[in-house]
């Protein structure tokens, strides 16, 4: 499916979504708005709270870096992937669009997200596209192990938990499990300055480009 017809078809969802006035609990083990300053315990515990699902619909990968990942499927024709933060489901989508082949492994804490990600899944039959629900701490130690069975990982998004620490941490654990030729795409490294720091420390180490306020680190 070309492009275009992708944005329009997973956009036209998102408009819909968008649009709804249901209200569903989330955990939330992220690092919140970015002068919350949420502490270490606070998420590792999760916070909770009523939230529409039009806010989430509104927010991740659109049109802009939805090309961007398409522009590197092209480039590394990707087997296995890994994403950190499910949310609604859009950016797993493309990606499910963009290399039909590929297997899609994405990781969500708050088990009523997945649940919408889900359907968005099943309403695109996309069938290549698996959620793991949890903590990502928790279920990733696992998941990689499965991943590394399968041969490795050759495109990583990290996109679910914009901390400094933990963004370090994510790429630390991740990288022993990335193929050689991989990519791993950070979201959003100007969201903070912890975040700056962050992907600061991380394109020291490879190769890098950055677009739309995503560091991308060849490997």
């Amino acid at each position: 499916m070309e492009f275009d017809k992708i944005v329009n078809k997973i956009e036209t969802r998102r408009e819909l979504l968008s649009k709804s006035d249901d209200k569903i609990e989330i955990i939330d083990y992220g690092a919140g708005k970015p002068n919350e300053n949420r502490t270490k315990e606070q998420m590792q515990m999760g916070v909770k709270s009523l939230c529409g699902v039009s806010e989430f619909a509104k927010i991740g990968v659109k049109k802009e870096k939805a090309l961007v990942i398409y522009d590197i499927f092209a480039k590394i024709n990707p087997k296995i992937a890994l994403e950190l933060g499910t949310c609604c489901g859009f950016s797993s989508s493309y990606m499910g669009f963009f290399a039909p082949n590929c297997k899609i492994f994405t990781l969500e804490g708050s088990s009523n997200l997945a649940k919408i990600a889900k359907e968005n899944h099943e309403f695109f039959g996309l069938d290549n596209v698996e959620i793991n629900i949890g903590r990502f701490d928790l279920v990733l130690p696992n998941l990689l192990d499965k991943l590394l069975s399968l041969g490795g990982i050759d495109f990583a998004f990290i996109d679910g938990h914009h901390n400094k620490e933990a963004t370090l941490e994510y790429f630390k654990t991740i990288l022993p499990f990335m193929r050689g030729g991989g990519v791993m795409l950070f979201d959003d490294i100007f969201w903070s300055d912890g975040m700056k720091e962050a992907w600061g420390l991380i394109k020291d180490t490879n190769k890098h480009t950055e677009s739309e306020r995503m560091g991308v680190l060849w490997l």
